[in-house]
C-alpha cells in the first residue's frame, strides 16, 4: 500500500507544480478528513506549502491549518434552489481580502 501512496503523491506533486507553472497560482488542496488521516499527515511538505480546504461535516478537528472548511453539503442560500455546500474561510474579513488579493492571477 505504501508504494501506491508514494506513487499517488509523486503524481500529485507533478500536478501541483504544473498547475502553478501554468497559472502562476498555487493550487489549494481540497481533501476530506479520511485523506488527511490516512495520507496527508505523512506529507509534511504539502501541509506546509499548500493551503488546505477540507470537507468535514462533523466536529472541526484536523491536525493542519485550514484555509477553508466545507462544513456541510446541504445548506441553503437565498436565490439558489436546492442544497449547496457551506464553506467558511479560516480568518477575519481583512485576512480573506488579503488572501484573495495574493492568490489571484496577476
Amino acid at each position: 500500500e505504501q508504494m501506491g501512496a508514494d506513487r499517488m503523491f509523486m503524481q500529485i506533486r507533478i500536478w501541483l507544480r504544473a498547475v502553478e507553472r501554468s497559472t502562476g497560482v498555487k493550487p489549494i488542496l481540497y481533501v476530506n478528513q479520511m485523506f488527511v488521516n490516512n495520507y496527508l499527515s505523512k506529507q509534511p511538505d504539502l501541509k506546509r506549502d499548500y493551503c488546505v480546504w477540507i470537507a468535514r461535516y462533523s466536529e472541526y478537528k484536523p491536525d493542519l491549518r485550514l484555509t477553508y472548511w466545507q462544513l456541510c453539503p446541504d445548506g441553503r442560500v437565498a436565490g439558489i434552489q436546492g442544497d449547496v455546500d457551506i464553506n467558511v474561510f479560516n480568518g477575519y474579513q481583512s485576512q480573506f481580502d488579503e488572501f484573495i488579493a495574493n492568490e489571484t492571477i496577476q
